[in-house]
């Protein structure tokens, strides 16, 4: 937040905060909390000041409307997660004026504070001295917003020359669904020797499987996008001693977007394939109340094992949990998420919790050395190379699909030269190279998911730098000052950001690195390729800079 304009003692302040400005980081979803600021900012100019707005008023009244729409279409963009360049542009212009009409009424409200303050700068009285006072400064004012009006209000006639068909984004979506379960699913294929530092967890997994309890339990897996988690639990799904144990099972891929219906059909066609059954005819024709029977009529004397990956939401539980019977035989439910609030959630059964841990240094190297050096004798990294390949790793911090996929990569890298060109550019190579792209797809998948008001609290933490410990209280105060934390009547705005900030630690966003005596988060962190996958958020006009 800008200091209070009555401390200016110089007009250049604002074009100078103005170029201050653009060197910063701006996105579409910070842009909608300096839309925020702003209207609320014209309000009260309109409130407050009425004796000195004099031929400014209407302006700034239709101003302020035309923001609220801008305001709106932010949002709305952020819904629809724009993926087409022209739509990209479309959110650009509506951000770039917001902030163009944000330093015209700056200039103004330094002009009113200048004036009650009694400072006359030479080049004011320059502009004044022949004319009534503040008149010029008014004209010149109401001249700059009727200009912004007139680009406002060119912004949907593009939009509407320019425009796409909406079949296109509905297509854009679909695919990267189908995108999601397939790789999610392709982890139920994965070979032992592919596997590395998940014995112990697959054990602990296992034990909770196949113990002795006859009531139906559930066995959550929680942590970050391509922390492992669907590796672990599929290595655990495919054990045969797990399967033996069970009657019949399944396996689903559940995602962000879900058809309750069709996750029922797919429950259904598993469990009858799985014991090489007929799988009855005409499910396409059934509805929910059918489907639901013939799913309870099937499992009712059965031990079952049901696994439901990537569950974004706790609802999913409500909806399918009539399906499961609990046939006091010892079923058991496995799923994985991001989200930590769902696991902490009461499921109306026994629970089991396992909150999925980062590779080792020893494993992470293993792993990346088992896929950076494939085609090398006893897979060993040359001695050129291990300075390079142990910082690509610590880049990884311990997060199994970044090393696979960074592995996978330097494996076409020969000379020390190509793998500095990595090292240094690992941001451009995460935005460009087909290799990592399932990484940024994947971690950019929890930005995507967040609720609007967190996302420009997210991008924010990216300011500081790699690994850097963030202190709860500061970043509060920092969230609080810029802006993002919405007014909630009757809560202060220091428990609204806190409750932000609980938010992003539950969806695996945040790391925790200290917690207070009562065990509440005192410091935390991005991780390091989190932090990088911020960076494709950026317009390329704009720079980031740390703080």
């Amino acid at each position: 937040m800008k200091e209070p304009f009555n401390r200016l003692v110089e007009l250049d302040v604002i074009e100078r905060g103005r170029k201050q400005r653009n060197q910063k980081t701006i996105t579409m979803f910070m842009a909608s909390s300096a839309v925020d600021l702003l209207i609320g900012k014209l309000v009260s100019i309109i409130e407050n000041e009425a004796s000195l707005l004099g031929g400014i008023i209407d302006e700034l009244d239709e101003i302020k409307h035309e923001l609220v729409s801008m305001k709106s279409f932010l949002v709305d963009a952020d819904r629809k997660n724009f993926q087409m360049e022209v739509e990209k542009t479309w959110v650009a212009d509506v951000r770039d004026i917001a902030y163009e009409a944000e330093d015209i009424i700056d200039e103004f409200m330094y002009h009113m504070n200048q004036q009650r303050s009694g400072i006359k700068l030479a080049s004011f009285l320059k502009h004044t001295i022949y004319l009534p006072r503040n008149l010029y400064v008014k004209h010149q004012i109401a001249t700059k917003l009727q200009n912004v009006n007139r680009i406002i209000k060119s912004i949907p006639e593009r939009k509407q020359r320019y425009g796409v068909n909406s079949a296109e984004e509905a297509s854009s979506c679909r695919n990267d669904l189908k995108w999601v379960q397939k790789n999610g699913e392709s982890a139920l294929f994965l070979k032992e020797d592919d596997l590395v530092g998940i014995e112990e967890q697959r054990q602990l997994l296992m034990g909770w499987l196949t113990d002795q309890h006859v009531n139906q339990t559930v066995v959550s897996v929680v942590g970050m996008g391509g922390s492992g988690k669907t590796t672990l639990v599929a290595t655990t799904y495919n054990n045969e001693i797990v399967k033996q144990h069970f009657d019949c099972y399944a396996w689903i891929t559940v995602s962000q977007i879900y058809v309750i219906e069709d996750l029922l059909r797919s429950l259904i066609k598993e469990f009858y394939l799985a014991r090489k059954e007929a799988v009855p005819v005409d499910l396409s024709d059934k509805q929910h109340k059918e489907l639901v029977q013939i799913l309870g009529d099937y499992l009712q004397a059965k031990r079952y094992l049901v696994v439901l990956d990537d569950v974004w939401e706790l609802e999913l539980w409500k909806d399918i949990k009539i399906a499961l019977p609990n046939t006091q035989s010892g079923s058991r439910v496995m799923l994985t998420t991001r989200k930590e609030d769902i696991v902490l959630s009461s499921f109306g059964v026994e629970s089991h919790v396992h909150h999925i841990q980062p590779l080792e240094l020893d494993e992470a190297r293993d792993l990346f050395h088992m896929k950076a050096f494939s085609n090398y004798c006893d897979r060993c990294c040359p001695t050129e190379l291990k300075a390079l390949a142990l910082k690509l790793v610590e880049k990884c911090e311990g997060l199994p699909l970044a090393i696979v996929a960074l592995g996978s990569l330097m494996s076409s890298k020969k000379t020390k030269p190509e793998w500095e060109i990595v090292l240094s550019g690992l941001n451009w190579q995460l935005n460009s190279n087909l290799s990592l792209q399932v990484v940024k797809r994947v971690l950019l998948l929890s930005f995507n998911d967040l609720p609007y008001q967190l996302k420009s609290c997210f991008l924010y933490c990216a300011l500081f730098p790699e690994s850097y410990p963030i202190q709860r209280k500061r970043l509060i105060r920092l969230w609080m000052a810029e802006g993002f934390i919405e007014q909630v009547k009757g809560v202060m705005p220091e428990q609204v950001a806190d409750s932000y900030l609980m938010e992003l630690i539950f969806r695996s966003m945040l790391q925790v690195v200290k917690r207070n005596g009562s065990g509440r988060p005192k410091v935390c962190k991005m991780h390091d390729l989190m932090r990088e996958a911020c960076f494709v958020n950026i317009r390329k006009r704009k720079v980031l800079q740390c703080i």
